[in-house]
Parts: structure tokens; C-alpha cells; sequence
């Protein structure tokens, strides 16, 4: 598999995110999610995509902070407290940077992909002194998932059908029907039959 640029930067991407998600909500008290959001948002994430060295190694965790605040209309305080590499904030940065780079995937792809900011900090307590390799079995089976409800969806479309219309056709509750699609409910644990009658209506293998 090709990595989304050269491991000589890795350890420096990966200090620059973890720094930059510790600093912007454990020090400056932004809320997680949404300082994600705006970094996806900003040309700070769109760069590490790009593999441009400047943002791969050459700015530090705060620098990048600072500039996802510029990009994005607001501004941080320039705080003189020291980086905790501890910290659930700096390991959930730190470990979306290697995903990003050995997955070959934009930050934006990741969080499409089920691999979301609060998810993956969610499981610190579980995963933060373990091989690096348990967060990326983690990482590939959220991807997995996230494909496999996105092939309904997208089989669906490709059908030509409303949800209704299959609802209607497969004899499905729409409920259910939008639950799978939107991954609150897991399709690999359907049940026989709605696996049976959607195979039917689409002609795809589940």
C-alpha cells in the first residue's frame, strides 16, 4: 500500500497533530469536536493531503492551532503552557496522524469513514498504551462498515429508488431502512431475511 507521503515526516506529523489537538482544547478549552471540524474545514488539514513539508514538520502544534483559528474567522490565545503528550487529546491527534498517513486517507475520508475525532477518543482509556497496530485493526473495521451501509445507499440510488420505494419493495420498515443507512443500526447484523429481500430488490451482495 502507498502511504500518504514519506515516513521521514511521520513522527513530526504526528508530534505537530497531537500537539495542536492538546493545545487548542486542553489549554485554549476548545470543544473537541467542533475545533476538529473547523480544522477539516480550514487549508491546514487539506495541506497534510498535499504533503506539503512546511505543515508535515516544519510548524509546531501550536502554530497549526493558531493558523486552523485564522483559517476559520476566530483566533486562539497565544498560551505559554507547556504540551501534554499524555493527554487523551494529544494521543487521539497523534494517532489520526499515523491513521491518515498509513491509511492513505484525508482526515475529511476518515471522518466520513466512521473514524470520527470523538469515536477515537472515546476509546483512549482502552487503546492509548497499546500498539499502534489495535488502533488501526480499529480504524480499518469502522472503514469497512462505513462502506459496506454506504454500498446500500449507494445501490439504492443507482436503482433508481426512494427509500420509500424500497421500503415499499423489500418490505423493510423505512425506519430500519434509514437506520442502516445511517450506520445506527449495523448491517452486517441484519437479519437473514432483510438481507434476503434487499439482495432481492437491488441485486447486490451484501
Amino acid at each position: 500500500m502507498i502511504r500518504a507521503y514519506n515516513n521521514c515526516y511521520l513522527e513530526d506529523a504526528m508530534s505537530g497533530i497531537g500537539a495542536m489537538l492538546d493545545y487548542a482544547v486542553r489549554i485554549c478549552g476548545q470543544d473537541l469536536e467542533l475545533f476538529w471540524a473547523r480544522f477539516l474545514a480550514s487549508g491546514v488539514a487539506d495541506q497534510f493531503s498535499r504533503r506539503n513539508p512546511r505543515y508535515l514538520c516544519g510548524l509546531s502544534g501550536t502554530e497549526l492551532a493558531l493558523k486552523v483559528a485564522v483559517d476559520t474567522g476566530d483566533s486562539l490565545p497565544v498560551e505559554n503552557a507547556e504540551i501534554d503528550i499524555g493527554s487523551p487529546e494529544y494521543w487521539t491527534g497523534w494517532t489520526l496522524a499515523y491513521l491518515q498517513w498509513y491509511l492513505n486517507r484525508s482526515f475529511a475520508e476518515l471522518e466520513d469513514g466512521g473514524v470520527g475525532i470523538s469515536d477515537l477518543r472515546s476509546i483512549y482509556p482502552t487503546l492509548h498504551e497499546a500498539d499502534l497496530s489495535r488502533s488501526l485493526r480499529y480504524a480499518e473495521e469502522k472503514l469497512a462498515e462505513a462502506a459496506v451501509h454506504f454500498s446500500l445507499k449507494k445501490a439504492r440510488k443507482n436503482a433508481g429508488l426512494s427509500q420509500q420505494e424500497l421500503s415499499e419493495r423489500s418490505g423493510i420498515p423505512i425506519r430500519t431502512i434509514r437506520a442502516y443507512e445511517q450506520r445506527r443500526l449495523d448491517l452486517a447484523n441484519a437479519g437473514t431475511e432483510n438481507v434476503r429481500n434487499l439482495r432481492s430488490v437491488l441485486g447486490l451482495t451484501l
